[in-house]
Parts: structure tokens; C-alpha cells; sequence
């Protein structure tokens, strides 16, 4: 059984992120992180909820005089260097600073832009749910899903996009665990995302639909555009 589909998927989530999770129970996480998708958004997910935020309420001021006080009592003034020292350290710096930064306009000046987005529909959602945008890429290759506001499929469920040619049925597109999402295209697929099609997302059993097509609600769908 994928654990993605595992009703403990949050609490094993949970034991990951504080440390609780180890030996071969951590190892099969970790494989199923890589393996299974799903598995990483709710990890990702709880990552940013369980993230300590700022609060004025954990600021410590140091005592005045402190660093001269430890400065003191460890000797720190014998280990500094002296200033001829430090001039060669800072020349040293300042030559290695600017051959990485001689290196990063090479490597960004030679990477390839990435294809322009052009939006072909928009899929507009029941109460409850978020509007999506569909961008595909000016090569066909991508693409590209954005919601009106951040939705993740529960552990149990997949979100699955399908094309719905002018009078025929349902082609999945691709499975994923949230609106905000890109698919890699096959250029038989892309070929059908023109005018007279529908896009559309259905919320289906973790992995996708069993049987080929949509078995659960549609949460959102739009006509091609172009």
C-alpha cells in the first residue's frame, strides 16, 4: 500500500519533521518522498505550518558590554590578526568574490529562457473551490495550472486535469496533488488543447482515476481558447 494513500500520512509527516522517525520507518519515507509525490506536498505542507515565525516575544537583548566582557575572558585579542594580516585576507576575498561572480553572469548569460506562457483557458470553479488558470508553453511542451488561492488534495485523494475534445470522451492529462501544478505534454495531447475542447479537474482516489476516467466531482472546467 503507497503511504501516500495511508490514513498516518500527517503523523508520519509529523514524526519526520521533529525527529521521532527513524531506522527502517524513516527509510521507507524517505523512499516513498522520492517515489510518491503526494507524499512530498504533505511534508512540504506541514513544513511551512509547523515553521517558527517571528515573534517579539522571543528576542533576547544582549547585556551591554557583553561581547567585550566574553572578548576578555577568553583572550580573544591575542587571536586577532594583525592589520597586514587582513589586508591579504580581504584581497584574498574580494579576487575569489569576483571570479564567482565573473562565473554566474557566464552560466546565466548562456542558459536558454525559458518558453513563453500563453493562457488557452480558464476553469472556473463551484462555491468552494478556487478558479484556475491553464498557461501552455509557446513550444506546446508545458502545461502550466495556477489556482485563484492554494489548494491541496487531502492525503486520500488526487486532483486529475482531463481534455475534452469537441465531442469525445475524457483524455487525463496528469495527476497532482495540488491546483498549482504543470504537466510535461506529449505532442498528441497538445495537439488536441485547441478551441472547441474543455479542460477540467476532477478530485479522484490518490494516484489518479481507476478507470480511465473521471469518477469523482468535477471541481472546475473552461473552454479552450485557442
Amino acid at each position: 500500500m503507497k503511504l501516500a494513500a495511508h490514513a498516518s500520512l500527517d503523523a508520519v509527516c509529523g514524526e519526520y519533521l521533529v525527529g521521532t522517525l527513524r531506522g527502517a520507518a524513516r527509510r521507507r519515507f524517505e523512499r516513498a518522498l522520492a517515489d510518491e509525490p503526494l507524499v512530498a506536498l504533505r511534508l512540504a505542507y506541514w513544513q511551512r505550518t509547523m515553521a517558527v515565525g517571528y515573534s517579539p516575544r522571543i528576542e533576547v537583548q544582549p547585556a551591554a558590554g557583553g561581547w567585550r566582557r566574553l572578548e576578555r575572558e577568553l583572550g580573544l585579542r591575542a587571536l586577532a590578526p594583525k592589520w597586514h594580516q587582513r589586508l591579504g585576507l580581504w584581497r584574498a576575498w574580494a579576487g575569489a568574490a569576483t571570479a564567482a561572480l565573473v562565473i554566474v553572469v557566464a552560466v546565466e548569460s548562456w542558459r536558454p529562457g525559458a518558453p513563453p506562457l500563453a493562457t488557452v483557458a480558464l476553469l472556473e470553479a463551484g462555491a468552494g473551490h478556487a478558479n484556475v488558470t491553464a498557461q501552455m508553453s509557446a513550444d506546446h511542451r508545458v502545461l502550466v495550472l495556477s489556482a485563484a488561492r492554494p489548494v491541496l488534495a487531502s492525503p486520500q485523494q488526487s486532483f486529475e486535469l482531463w481534455l475534452i475534445p469537441a465531442g469525445g470522451a475524457p483524455i487525463s492529462l496528469g495527476v497532482a496533488g495540488s491546483l498549482d501544478t504543470r504537466f510535461e505534454l506529449r505532442p498528441a495531447l497538445a495537439a488536441g488543447i485547441v478551441a472547441g475542447a474543455k479542460l477540467a479537474i476532477s478530485v479522484e482516489p490518490a494516484g489518479g482515476s481507476p478507470t480511465g476516467g473521471p469518477t469523482g466531482p468535477v471541481i472546475a472546467i473552461g473552454s479552450v481558447s485557442s
